[in-house]
């Protein structure tokens, strides 16, 4: 799996290579006063403060990384009220943050009412909001650039009483989600926050809901994995539990996983056997649930590249694949399933390129997916990737011009992300800004990628995620884990909440993309060439947005601004946009035959 230590010792290196260099130059003492000077720090965030002395209030956006003591990773936008807005189908956050400065404060705990439309008298009901408590991991000083280490916010525990201690500022998680019948309009509350002894204050929440909806099955590829092998070390045995009845539990927890990724729009590997009925079930189940691609067979990159060493036994793995791909295709699968074929190696293994062509003559519609930290040049070696259908290539080693490359020879290009590099590309690791999260779709959307692919989402292995970030080997925090282990369940991280609101984003840049094609195809851009233009504007991921791959925006508003902007182009679409309605759109009469 793409999680080895390149980028760890990458910095080794060059960090020899500069001290050789400077000391050669008498410049030692320079150079350290230079790098305390550009070592990156939080940012000492100014709380607003009441005049009622007992505890203070506040709102926050979800894009503000809010630590105990106050401080922000970035210049935070505190306020006395909260306002959000989407669209229907879609999940959006924000933070209820309670500080006192003198007093501990006992069972703080949060009450949010129904959200009333006060034009229409609509409401949307207390049900589709939840709260969270922030909870905070120790992190480790790892071998990569960080603004702080110590406890960072990540954990989104279930809703408790809370006890906050004199000083400590304590953030509380706030999900809206707007159903698909939803009203649109605007929808006024107010959160009421309370402590044991009955003192309360209160910030009003204001929720614009957009006028279309976004759909279950999202239109970026992912490909996440989640390692079911796992569970057993977090969900022991219980006394007295039959090893029948213990497996099923572990199945249903395994499962209950497998949902919340889907419910967060980040697809599962899966690594499905097409001759098993049961799991071409499961898949389907998974379909309604918005899946829209998985790997299948017993065999690739998520298994250590377990395929035979040689010739004679790859193919005798020719029939099996055949009868896969021709049961999918019989299924209506085929077009949502990839084989992770390889994973990382070197670029031209002659291995790599021989099962490749046997999947292929097994049965054309099967699609080879290969993960590698760089890009194969045709020019070099034009015969070894003819084969492979799916390229995904490590983000710090993005090279546009191989990449257009292999678009240009009807290649689809992926993604993935593994150890921070430290060259400035997003991560999603706990030690970054929060933007990185919701950055990654909008780097996808800028250059074309097809897919985003993350090692694993529940990394459980070296310690207790609850009390230290360090669950890898290799100096990295919070790498490879998304989910914590709930009691009886996944518990998400706020960054996998983060980086869901960029899968969002990136589906408005969709449906507003969707209509921008029906206004070419019906030959309406000139009657509406302001709004197509306006449209395509605010649709190019410009320097205000990202300029590469290592140089994005750090400005939360400004990227929400976009998106709102988008969301209004929508609705003014359909507003003022007439379609010739074609002929699968015309509904019959009642009576039609």
């Amino acid at each position: 799996m793409p999680r080895d230590s390149k980028h760890k010792m990458t910095f080794l290196v060059a960090g020899l290579i500069t001290g050789v260099v400077v000391a050669g130059l008498g410049g030692v003492v320079l150079l350290q006063v230079k790098m305390e000077l550009k070592k990156p720090r939080r940012y000492a965030a100014k709380l607003p403060v009441s005049n009622k002395g007992a505890f203070d209030v506040f709102a926050a956006s979800s894009l503000d990384r809010i630590f105990e003591d106050g401080q922000t990773l970035l210049k935070p936008n505190f306020t006395k009220d909260a306002a959000i807005s989407l669209a229907k189908n879609e999940y959006e956050s924000f933070q209820i943050v309670v500080t006192s400065k003198d007093r501990l404060l006992e069972g703080v705990s949060l009450k949010i009412p129904d959200l009333i439309n006060e034009q229409t008298g609509a409401t949307l009901g207390r049900q589709n909001i939840t709260w969270r408590v922030v909870g905070y991991v120790p992190t480790i000083k790892p071998y990569y650039p960080v603004k702080y280490v110590g406890r960072w916010p990540d954990p989104l525990m279930p809703a408790r009483k809370t006890d906050i201690d004199a000083g400590v500022v304590q953030p509380f998680w706030v999900t809206v989600y707007v159903p698909r019948g939803t009203e649109t309009g605007v929808y006024k509350g107010t959160v009421s926050v309370t402590a044991d002894g009955g003192e309360t204050r209160e910030i009003p929440l204001q929720v614009q809901v957009y006028n279309f909806v976004l759909p279950a099955e999202g239109s970026l590829k992912t490909a996440f994995d989640f390692y079911g092998h796992e569970t057993f070390k977090r969900y022991p045995q219980k006394d007295n539990e039959s090893k029948e009845a213990y497996q099923t539990r572990l199945n249903v927890l395994n499962n209950n996983y497998l949902i919340a990724m889907l419910k967060y729009r980040i697809n599962p590997i899966l690594n499905v056997d097409p001759a098993s009925e049961g799991e071409l079930s499961r898949v389907n189940r998974y379909r309604a649930l918005g899946l829209n691609n998985f790997s299948i067979g017993k065999r690739g990159g998520t298994l250590g590249n377990n395929w035979p060493a040689n010739d004679k036994e790859i193919d005798k793995l020719f029939s099996q694949y055949r009868g896969y791909g021709e049961t999918l295709r019989l299924n209506k699968l085929l077009p949502y399933t990839y084989i992770y074929t390889w994973d990382e190696g070197k670029i031209g293994n002659p291995q790599v390129a021989k099962i490749c062509a046997m999947i292929h003559r097994a049965h054309p519609g099967l699609k080879n997916m290969v993960c590698y930290h760089g890009f194969w040049d045709p020019e070099e070696n034009p015969e070894w990737g003819k084969d492979i259908d799916i390229w995904t290539f490590q983000i710090d080693n993005f090279n546009e011009k191989k990449m257009r490359a292999l678009q240009k020879l009807g290649m689809e290009i992926w993604m993935y992300i593994s150890g921070p590099g430290g060259y400035g590309s997003p991560n999603l690791a706990m030690d970054f800004d929060s933007i990185d999260y919701r950055i990654v779709p909008w780097l996808c959307w800028k250059y074309d990628i097809k897919g985003f692919l993350y090692w694993c989402v529940n990394w459980w292995v070296k310690v207790d995620p609850f009390k230290s970030a360090a669950n890898t080997k290799w100096e990295q925090n919070g790498n490879g884990l998304l989910f914590y282990p709930g009691e009886t369940g996944p518990i998400a991280s706020l960054r996998l909440e983060i980086f869901r609101d960029g899968m969002e984003d990136y589906e408005y840049i969709q449906l507003l993309i969707q209509r921008l094609k029906k206004l070419r195809k019906q030959g309406l851009v000139e009657t509406y060439q302001k709004l197509f233009d306006e449209s395509i504007k605010i649709l190019t991921v410009d320097k205000s947005i990202a300029e590469s791959m290592m140089s994005f925006t750090k400005d939360g508003d400004g990227l929400k601004a976009r998106r709102d902007a988008i969301a209004q182009k929508i609705e003014e679409f359909d507003k003022t946009v007439t379609f010739e309605k074609t002929v699968t759109e015309v509904t019959p009469a009642p009576n039609a035959k």
